[in-house]
């Protein structure tokens, strides 16, 4: 079928999305499809619910009084707990002509108004996919990452704005698409700390149209090519590039993580003028899995995070083990392939805080934990034998 385009001139139209339609589906579940009926003459968008994540729900598909008046502003709802975790919904935006045709925009803007937080505990984010560029006002609170693949993620504070504040320039984010028909989106909140807030139903605001509100600025850089490689038993290489900047840089943190609970600083490398390729060796003792990713400041003070990139599990592979289900309810299942080993191997679960939650000796080759008595939320498991530990981060949900 023959995709249709707005027309030659690069600039961005101004959208409107009013009054929502379900047309396939089950209202606010997976599956879902809206429409919103000519958010440009002739044009209709579909917005597809494709999955919750985390815990995530969907309250409403348009919330009415707040923000403005031609912005999607879905209510999305997620879990107050536990730290760290992640809720948010898939979506896909769909542009198609009054005839069912599909038909992109050479140009399009996205602007997400207001990702803010709960003055407790929650921080919304949004996250798009295929963007050609994107762009914070300054100062801007928001922290982005670039999750690789085209995909930019914004993470709002705890810090609350009231309702849907269209003033607050730090808490937005633009981002701009060329020539494109489809477009993917997460919006949704992370659990950022403990705290008194507590209100996990988020008002959100999606503008499609450019908010030219000053001072506008291009953000300095983004990375590209992050790598982590094993150049010994204990030494690590991790190597970035960058792309060209007119806001100079001024220092890059590398961090690292085995659970992503907890990033710990292990460098900072000072930038130099004119250079784009950077690579650093450090020490690792463990043989669990470990992540790292780069942070850069430029003299702004804006932080910018490189996506992930992973060094796997090292030691004695000899005994993958297994731990199902995952989410798990009720019960996990700890599976040694192996049926002979050391009486010494050991099972421990650590939860989100880092305490210790269960200690035992594996007596047998599969054995099954009562998790029924735990809280929700996400835990890591260790199976320890000799000086060799298998790590898994699994999620418990009783729903």
């Amino acid at each position: 079928m023959l995709i249709k385009s707005a027309g030659a001139q690069c600039t961005p139209p101004d959208l409107s999305f009013v009054s929502p339609t379900l047309v396939e589906g089950v209202a606010l579940q997976e599956g879902a499809v809206y429409k919103f009926a000519n958010v440009s003459p002739g044009i209709d968008c579909f917005l597809t619910l494709l999955k919750f994540n985390g815990g995530a729900t969907l309250t409403s598909m348009e919330n009415v009084g707040l923000g403005y008046n031609d912005a999607w502003q879905p209510i999305i709802n997620g879990p107050g707990a536990p730290v760290g975790n992640k809720s948010w919904i898939d979506w896909s935006v769909k542009f198609k002509t009054t005839a069912g045709d599909p038909y992109n925009f050479p140009c399009l803007a996205i602007c997400a108004i207001d990702v803010d937080g709960d003055s407790g505990n929650i921080g919304e984010f949004i996250e798009s996919d295929g963007q050609a560029t994107y762009e914070l006002p300054f100062p801007t609170v928001l922290t982005v990452t670039d999750k690789g693949s085209g995909r930019i993620e914004a993470q709002g504070p705890v810090a609350n704005r009231a309702g849907i504040d269209t003033f607050s320039l730090d808490v937005r984010i633009n981002y701009y698409f060329n020539g494109m028909d489809s477009i993917q989106l997460k919006i949704g909140q992370t659990v950022l700390g403990p705290g008194t807030g507590g209100a996990t139903g988020r008002y959100n605001s999606i503008y499609f149209k450019k908010v030219v509100l000053n001072p506008f600025t291009i953000l300095p850089l983004s990375f590209m090519d992050v790598k982590a490689e094993k150049v010994s038993n204990i030494l690590r290489n991790i190597s970035w590039k960058i792309t060209p900047s007119s806001t100079p840089t001024v220092k890059f943190e590398i961090e690292s993580t085995e659970n992503h609970n907890t990033w710990e600083t292990i460098a900072a490398i000072p930038n130099e003028a004119n250079k784009y390729n950077y690579s650093y060796n450090t020490k690792s003792y463990s043989d669990n899995t470990v992540y790292y990713r780069i942070k850069a400041y430029d003299e702004q003070g804006k932080i910018i995070i490189s996506q992930e990139t992973i060094i796997k599990k090292t030691g004695n592979d000899r005994w993958p083990v297994k731990v199902t289900p995952n989410p798990a309810n009720s019960v996990i299942n700890i599976s040694c392939p192996d049926a002979s080993f050391l009486d010494t191997r050991l099972l421990q679960i650590i939860d989100f805080t880092g305490r210790q939650v269960l200690e035992m000796p594996i007596k047998k080759q599969n054995t099954q934990i009562d998790c029924s008595r735990f809280v929700e939320g996400y835990y890591v498991v260790n199976v320890i034998e000799g000086n060799s530990v298998f790590s898994m981060q699994i999620l418990i949900n009783h729903k």
